[in-house]
């Protein structure tokens, strides 16, 4: 295997499992059902704040970033010149000139997330290799996205996920694919 083959394998398995992780706290599953209940709509930043905070208890991590800012290339991109890249962190003993980065989503329909995450995958697709102000690399990228779970299999999502990927014209490895239900609550969150 490949040492970048590797370093993706490697950073897909430790961003899985914090994900994970993080849904699987009380407070997180409680702050869910409430936004549930009263029918809370724009809570991607909360959920950014949350998360950040959540990372910065890890001994494990070194540093980390929102909304970090990245040139595009213009040649792939007309429609923007910049773009902003939600959640960016660097494990410690990684370089510093390097983070893993997350887009967030989140929305009513799993389907409409699917599409957004995808569209995230394609506007990051376009970043230049350093950002603008930190001139931080992207180590690699990952799109995590939640939506209520309905009656959906993980298996029509997965299905959904490479199918629309394929007709976006979107590399996304099956075995890359992360899908979980939120337990105790109406959710679910994928991320590839």
């Amino acid at each position: 295997m490949s040492s970048d083959r590797a370093k993706f394998e490697d950073d897909f398995s430790f961003v899985r499992d914090h994900v994970s992780d993080f849904f699987d706290r009380g407070s997180v599953k409680r702050a869910l059902d409430l936004i549930d209940d009263v029918g809370i709509t724009g809570w991607e930043k909360w959920w950014q704040v949350e998360f950040c905070s959540w990372l910065a208890e890890h001994d494990g991590i070194g540093d980390w970033v929102m909304e970090e800012a990245f040139f595009t290339d213009l040649r792939r991109n007309l429609a923007k010149d910049t773009i902003a890249i939600d959640i960016g962190f660097r494990l410690k003993g990684f370089s510093k000139s390097e983070m893993l980065f997350l887009e967030l989503k989140h929305t009513g329909d799993w389907r409409r997330c699917i599409e957004n995450m995808l569209l995230d995958v394609e506007k990051v697709d376009c970043a230049q290799t350093y950002s603008i102000e930190n001139k931080i690399m992207i180590r690699n990228f990952f799109v995590v996205g939640i939506y209520p779970t309905g009656e959906t299999p993980k298996k029509e999502v997965h299905d959904y996920i490479q199918e629309r990927a394929e007709d976006c014209g979107v590399d996304v490895d099956r075995a890359h694919v992360f899908t979980k239900f939120i337990q105790n609550t109406p959710f679910s969150v994928t991320m590839f």
